[in-house]
């Protein structure tokens, strides 16, 4: 075995770029509790990277040729990586999250490709974009107008389902909410009845006021939302 190798600038250069660069973007995921975080984004790009040296060094110590190709390897690591992205992705009653996590995984898996190809000003400015973009660009939907959704259920007797039902329009309405569609279940053995509104609303609405107001209605007997 040629022992120069085993010291090669050129390859300890690119490995410790991709812990650097993996570890950039992995410390604003664990800082903000992200399932995946500041080691597994190390890891997932310097597993790429060492993929990506095996398949360019390798084929140099092989008689029989260069048997390996760095495109066909490529795909096959972002393909691979999937399953660790969905691994992220949560969902918790209506919302889903881990969306953005699962993002900064598949993008360093790409950054560890293309780190183990040497090329670093491609490297060090599409890190860059994403950290700013991570870090700085949550700001910006403080005061976008961005629409959200969201189910609330509303339990109470049928005798008493109409005033409800007005009751729970006119809360809606006072803050700010559109109901987009609703949905009725009625129990007549126990005399009681649930309206299922699917709502719509800008961000910064006060769900919880309107929420509260409803429970104050007369015949409401539980609000989920």
């Amino acid at each position: 075995m040629d022992i120069e190798w085993l010291i090669d600038g050129e390859v300890l250069l690119r490995l410790v770029l991709a812990v650097v660069l993996g570890g950039v973007v992995g410390i604003e995921r664990e800082m903000h509790g992200r399932p995946a975080g500041f080691r597994t984004h190390i890891v997932v790009c310097l597993g790429a990277t060492v993929m990506i040296l095996g398949t360019e060094y390798y084929p140099q110590q092989m008689e029989s040729g260069n048997i390996l190709d760095l495109n066909r390897m490529s795909a096959g690591i972002i393909t691979g990586i999937g399953f660790l992205g969905g691994g992220a992705i949560l969902r918790e009653s209506s919302m889903i999250r881990g969306l953005t996590t699962a993002g900064c995984i598949w993008f360093v898996a790409g950054l560890g490709i293309v780190i183990g190809k040497g090329i670093y000003p491609l490297a060090l400015w599409s890190t860059l974009f994403v950290f700013v973009m991570l870090f700085f660009f949550r700001f910006v939907g403080d005061w976008m107008p961005i629409d959200q959704f969201k189910g609330v259920v509303v339990k109470t007797r049928l005798e008493q389902y109409e005033g409800v039902r007005k009751g729970c329009g006119e809360a809606f309405k006072s803050y700010g909410f559109t109901v987009d569609d609703t949905h009725f279940k009625m129990d007549n053995g126990k005399g009681e009845a649930e309206i299922d509104y699917r709502l719509s609303f800008k961000k910064g609405a006060d769900r919880e006021a309107a929420l509260l107001r409803i429970s104050q209605l007369e015949g409401v007997q539980e609000v989920r939302g």
